[in-house]
């Protein structure tokens, strides 16, 4: 069957020194042209010359017609490819949310991991250096954290959709997909990777101001409480900037100084956060957001996982 499909395309396809006709369509992201030669008889899970799958090659190639067209004719979503990983997790480095929808709905697992050690081919096309350093020194990498890593809403919340688990960790350093996207600061991809629906915006907003030690809440812009804080003296200042509060505890006990902290809300997974604390009006703590504990606590029951704080000067 495929001398049949040699010879019908002979006329038609340049002498392609022994690449298979399969990967020569692919290349050209041909769908109808793949469905034709699988109809024919040609194998979707054919090697490439270099040892690769083909479904691997597309996916390399962010070559979305032949992933649909490979996978519906029978390509195997959890074969390996050249690089000894699979379909989805090499499709993860790249954005392209209907390539993770064609591997998902074959059947590929959205919680599949790299497979370690990560070759050095694939560690020089990863531009994010968080990335690049958990793929070479961690161990159990996701499609969900490689996203996370890189910014990809639209390929976080497709993964989500199909049951990616945001509490599936690495596995040497205990990294979440939560902390790839806080390390790189982005806001939105933690909301989402915390459970808030992307076409929602929060309705609560804390801002800490610096300069004047003060801390309000306002609700769909209007202020609706407000209050003295003391944020980090000299040597621990607070950092000016937007975080997501990402974990919220009515009783927690410092790790690093081991005080109490009630009503402690954390931001960004840092060591940071708002909680019930002594207040002077000044500059005072480690660098947390100290308020006056009626405030902490009205705070906490205003304020979800997900909303936005934004410290200023």
């Amino acid at each position: 069957m495929k001398d049949d499909v040699t010879t019908l395309f002979h006329n038609v396809i340049p002498d392609l020194g022994g690449l298979p006709l399969l990967q020569y369509a692919v290349m050209l992201d041909d769908a109808e042209w793949i469905g034709e030669l699988l109809s024919r008889g040609a194998d979707p899970n054919e090697q490439t010359p270099a040892g690769d799958t083909m479904l691997c090659h597309a996916v390399r190639l962010s070559a979305t017609n032949s992933v649909r067209a490979l996978v519906h004719g029978g390509a195997d979503v959890t074969k390996y490819g050249l690089e000894n990983q699979l379909p989805l997790a090499l499709a993860s480095l790249r954005r392209g949310t209907d390539i993770y929808r064609a591997l998902l709905t074959a059947g590929a697992d959205a919680n599949t991991r790299f497979i370690a050690p990560v070759s050095k081919e694939l560690l020089d096309r990863v531009t994010i250096k968080d990335l690049k350093n958990a793929l070479s020194d961690d161990r159990g990498v996701t499609p969900l954290i490689a996203c996370a890593a890189r910014g990809d809403v639209e390929g976080a919340a497709e993964l989500l959709r199909w049951g990616a688990k945001p509490d599936r960790c690495t596995t040497r350093y205990h990294r979440y997909p939560i902390n790839f996207a806080a390390t790189q600061g982005y806001l939105f991809l933690m909301r989402i990777i915390l459970g808030r629906q992307p076409e929602s915006e929060p309705q609560i907003l804390v801002t800490i101001d610096l300069s004047r030690q003060r801390a309000w809440v306002t609700k769909e812009g209007q202020i609706i409480d407000t209050c003295s804080v003391s944020t980090g003296r000299e040597g621990y200042n607070t950092p000016a900037g937007r975080y997501v509060i990402t974990d919220k505890h009515r009783s927690w006990t410092s790790t690093l100084y081991h005080v109490a902290m009630p009503y402690f809300m954390r931001l960004n997974c840092s060591a940071i956060g708002l909680h019930s604390g002594y207040v002077t009006g000044r500059p005072a703590s480690h660098g947390c957001i100290r308020l006056p504990y009626d405030k902490a606590k009205k705070f906490f029951g205003l304020c979800n996982v997900g909303d936005e704080v934004q410290i200023v000067y």
